[in-house]
């Protein structure tokens, strides 16, 4: 297992084992997504692979709000890729990423950052780029209160709000119109629920909703096992994995 493998999945096992210890410490996602920069990041550091050259400086190898490769649909709660040639659709952005020193290390700034969109297409169209550009595309949900009475979105809208996040990172770990290669080698997405410290009334009702949507809508023997995917509440901890044969 490499440095950066090592530094996610310890830094992710820090992150579950504090919520499941600490659930009240998690009122929103940037809570959630601040530790598990800090793990990962103190995890780098010690190893001393934090950081690396590419052709116009030095930058960190861990990123967050890093723009998606693609353009795409995720109205109603779904996920679709747009044509390439759409030019009205709108591109999302991953959590957190941890970029790919090979490939990162041959990009300029503007192609390294992803925000020029046409650049960033132009240099993955011609081959410029090296495949994957990222190890890791990591996606966070929290979810604070499914059986509150007042939210305008039920539990099992909230379980395709998650598996959203899954078609996301899915169509980020294998190839397609957009590239040729995986521009992702590895996809996590990583689900907390701390409802029950909200609600005590209903919350296993909704919890149930939730999963039956949930486990309705995806079907892991068909993704990529570089997807995965880890739900953990205080109490439970659920974990999954694609099961595809790759090519």
């Amino acid at each position: 297992m490499t440095d950066i493998s090592i530094a996610v999945s310890k830094g992710i096992e820090e992150v579950v084992l504090d919520f499941q210890s600490h659930p009240h410490n998690y009122f929103t996602e940037e809570d959630v997504r601040w530790r598990l920069l800090r793990e990962i990041g103190n995890i780098l550091a010690l190893n001393g692979t934090g950081q690396f050259t590419f052709l116009n400086g030095v930058t960190s190898v861990i990123h967050t709000e890093y723009p998606t490769p693609f353009r795409c649909s995720m109205i109603d709660r779904q996920f679709k890729l747009l044509d390439v040639s759409d030019t009205k659709g709108q591109r999302g952005h991953f959590d957190i990423v941890i970029l790919n020193r090979r490939a990162a290390s041959q990009c300029e700034f503007e192609v390294l950052r992803s925000q020029d969109y046409k650049t960033l297409c132009e240099n993955l169209k011609s081959g410029k780029i090296p495949l994957p550009v990222l190890d890791y595309a990591i996606e966070l949900k929290l979810f604070r209160d499914l059986a509150h009475r007042n939210r305008t979105e039920s539990a099992k809208q909230q379980a395709e709000y998650a598996v959203q996040a899954i078609r996301k990172l899915e169509a980020t770990v294998q190839a397609n119109d957009y590239y040729p290669k995986p521009f992702a080698y590895h996809g996590i997405v990583l689900l907390f629920d701390n409802s029950e410290l909200a609600s005590t009334s209903n919350i296993e009702i909704a919890q149930n909703k939730f999963w039956d949507r949930f486990k309705e809508l995806v079907d892991w023997n068909s993704l990529s096992p570089r997807l995965s995917c880890i739900w953990a509440s205080p109490r439970k901890k659920e974990e999954f994995q694609g099961q595809r044969t790759l090519e």
